[in-house]
């Protein structure tokens, strides 16, 4: 006898269930009642031929089963969901882009402006995807465009400039007080705030600048710009950071750039699409506006 394939609905009861590790919690995102999530994930279990949680008295936990079931199916689902959405909005005359965007760009930079796109291009819709930081060559199933910072140096997809070379050394008005700087070598006494993904940016910046420094990648490490301007705000440390993420630190006066001058970084923003997507219009449509947009010339500070 042929066996059926998982529902839908058994797919997304397990889904939410591992993400909440929780029936209740799935259920509530569902509207359905407990009794008929398990009832679901014991469909699926049954399917399988192995169970997908360890029922706990303080609560589930994934076997490993479970945990390579959801690796698996989640990406497909995802895909499921992006599909549906795009034949959806082009039944409603309405063209999807879906983006995913570096979390400081999009929203020290690309938020504040994003209005003015959907006011001059309303058949335009911008799904935002969980941001992944892998090759944008590579990630054409996930979504259909990104803005990476980087190079640009992806050969097997379109990569725009944008915006993002210039770059500032920032600190908090207190940590001044505390660390004069007024020259280059003064930075080799303060507290450098790092970027662990670009571990190399201090000491590009020194080599370019003020001559090697062996403590150039000592300091306090963080995975987001977002984060790394927040320390230094909080007085931790310097940062170096791409410009165009500090308009409103600057002009509120939470931060200053104590050499009162800016440098040229080999790293930018970029918006990528593979190249077999690149001729999408929503695409095309989204990049000429945000070129329009990198060349404004930035609000004084």
């Amino acid at each position: 006898m042929r066996r059926r394939c998982p529902t839908i609905s058994e797919l997304n009861a397990f889904l939410l269930s591992a993400q909440h590790l929780s029936f209740s919690k799935a259920a509530k995102e569902l509207f359905v009642t407990q009794s008929a999530i398990s009832r679901h994930i014991a469909g699926l279990e049954a399917y399988l031929g192995h169970p997908l949680f360890m029922r706990r008295s303080h609560g589930l936990a994934l076997t490993q089963i479970g945990e390579n079931y959801l690796k698996l199916v989640r990406p497909a689902m995802e895909s499921l969901e992006r599909a549906t959405t795009q034949v959806i909005s082009t039944a409603q005359n309405v063209h999807l882009l879906s983006l995913s965007v570096a979390p400081t760009f999009a929203a020290n930079w690309l938020f504040p402006r994003l209005e003015s796109f959907r006011a001059s291009n309303p058949h335009i819709a911008i799904h935002f995807v969980r941001y992944s930081t892998t090759d944008s060559a590579e990630t054409g199933d996930g979504f259909d465009a990104s803005i990476q910072y980087g190079y640009g140096d992806w050969p097997i997809a379109d990569a725009q400039y944008l915006i993002g070379r210039e770059t500032s050394i920032v600190c908090s008005p207190s940590y001044l007080a505390h660390h004069p700087i007024q020259h280059f070598s003064d930075l080799k006494q303060c507290s450098l705030l790092q970027h662990i993904e670009l571990p190399t940016s201090w000491d590009d910046w020194f080599n370019a600048y003020a001559g090697p420094y062996e403590g150039a990648r000592i300091g306090p490490g963080f995975n987001l710009f977002t984060l790394i301007i927040q320390a230094a705000i909080a007085g931790l440390g310097v940062a170096l950071v791409p410009s165009c993420l500090l308009q409103e630190s600057l002009s509120s006066r939470k931060l200053v750039e104590p050499l009162g001058q800016r440098f040229e970084s080999p790293l930018g923003y970029y918006l990528c699409a593979p190249n077999w997507r690149s001729d999408m219009e929503s695409y095309q449509r989204f990049g000429e506006w945000l070129q329009q947009e990198c060349r404004q010339p930035p609000t004084a500070t």
